[in-house]
């Protein structure tokens, strides 16, 4: 009889994205390059851009199926960047204000920065505070132009790929659609690259201030979201089965209909949360099954509480936007799959084999999987057009 370590392997096979990573990568970075090759030579773009960053799930190697979302952050300096005076934002946790004075005072004076000066004017308050607003309509102008430069089209390999252009949050969201089996999108996000000695914080080397906005927020709104996806990056980095948990719990969202909201951060902040109370144990060399059931412990006790503390800033709760029945949705669904998980701890039996398939599979995937092959008669048929589960797991 197999245990629930062997089946949680198993499983994790249905994670792995390298036999379409090729395929897509090699798209993305055509599309990448011809995008920031035409935008380099609009100006004041072309000086204030030094370079991007692949982030997210794909920059931390926790994609789960296929890699078709990217996530880049193109960095943003300006002339005289050290200059740079950030505020903390006492309103919005988690939040800074991006102060120019010095480095307006500074370039007002200096003609070879005429064009970035006259359009700092334009980007900045009477405090001379940066205006998210103001930023993303001028990139947003850039893209607008870059993409009917393009013909809303890109060929790669003599195969022609339609483009489409859309902006939501913080990103410049590029759309790619080739044939029938193939789409991706690219979020490409500013980032203002500032140095560890311009943070609120200490100790987390070079980040970004990103222009995400405020729902409902004024045209004048000048709170920078500070990223720190470097250090994240660096505390989730070596650490055993960690990643090969984290994925897990991704697929299980990306299983069921009901977890879709919640987000690829939510879930990495979880694991952050747990890496900062583990700290110089070895927790990670356990059992990928012990920390699984543990992870959605602590998922299952965020949900409840109905709060999801920001890592960088506690003050900030990350299901602020979230009413109580979507929470209350969400945790059912991690209840349940939770105390699954806890008796095929114990004992694997028979009918519980399917049961631990489906919760992190599609149905889909569990008909191809060894559970399709176990005599189950509460496993119910897979529904024709919907490949996403319920949560009835139990």
């Amino acid at each position: 009889m197999r245990n629930l370590e062997e089946v949680l392997h198993d499983i994790n096979k249905y994670i792995n994205i390298d036999k379409d990573r090729e395929k897509y990568a090699f798209n993305f970075v055509i599309l990448r390059d011809t995008i920031f090759n035409k935008l380099r030579k609009r100006e004041p773009f072309g000086s204030i851009f030094k370079g991007f960053q692949l982030g997210g799930s794909y920059g931390d190697n926790l994609k789960v199926t296929k890699p078709n979302e990217y996530d880049l952050v193109f960095h943003i300096r300006f002339p005289d960047n050290n200059l740079i005076s950030v505020r903390k934002d006492n309103d919005l946790p988690g939040n800074v204000h991006i102060d120019l004075t010095k480095v307006m005072e500074k370039l007002r004076k200096e003609k070879q920065n005429e064009v970035i000066y006259k359009h700092l004017l334009r980007w900045v308050n009477e405090k001379n505070y940066l205006i998210i607003n103001k930023l993303q309509s001028y990139f947003f102008s850039c893209f607008t132009k870059v993409m009917q430069e393009l013909n809303y089209r890109i060929t790669v390999n003599n195969e022609v790929f339609t483009l489409r252009y859309t902006r939501a949050g913080p990103a410049h969201t590029v759309e790619v659609t080739g044939d029938i089996d193939f789409k991706y999108s690219v979020d490409f996000v500013p980032g203002i690259l500032l140095e560890e000695k311009q943070s609120i914080l200490p100790g987390v080397g070079q980040w970004e201030a990103i222009p995400k906005p405020l729902f409902l927020a004024p045209k004048d709104y000048t709170s920078f979201r500070a990223s720190y996806y470097r250090e994240e990056h660096k505390l989730i980095g070596n650490k055993h089965n960690l990643k090969n948990a984290l994925r897990m719990l991704k697929k299980f969202r990306d299983a069921h209909q009901n977890m879709l909201k919640m987000k690829s951060y939510f879930i990495k902040t979880l694991f952050l949360w747990k890496v900062k109370k583990e700290n110089y144990t070895n927790y990670w060399r356990n059992s990928l099954s012990l920390i699984i059931i543990d992870m959605f412990k602590d998922m299952e006790n965020s949900f409840n509480q109905r709060n999801l503390p920001f890592f960088w800033d506690s003050r900030l709760n990350l299901y602020e936007a979230y009413s109580s029945n979507v929470l209350t949705e969400m945790f059912k669904c991690v209840q349940s799959a939770r105390e699954t998980l806890e008796k095929a701890n114990v004992e694997l039996t028979i009918p519980l084999e399917p049961r631990v398939y489906r919760i992190f599979l599609t149905m889909a995937e569990v008909q191809q999987s060894p559970a399709n092959n176990v005599t189950n008669n509460n496993l119910s048929p897979i529904p024709e057009n919907n490949e996403l589960q319920s949560c009835s797991i139990l």
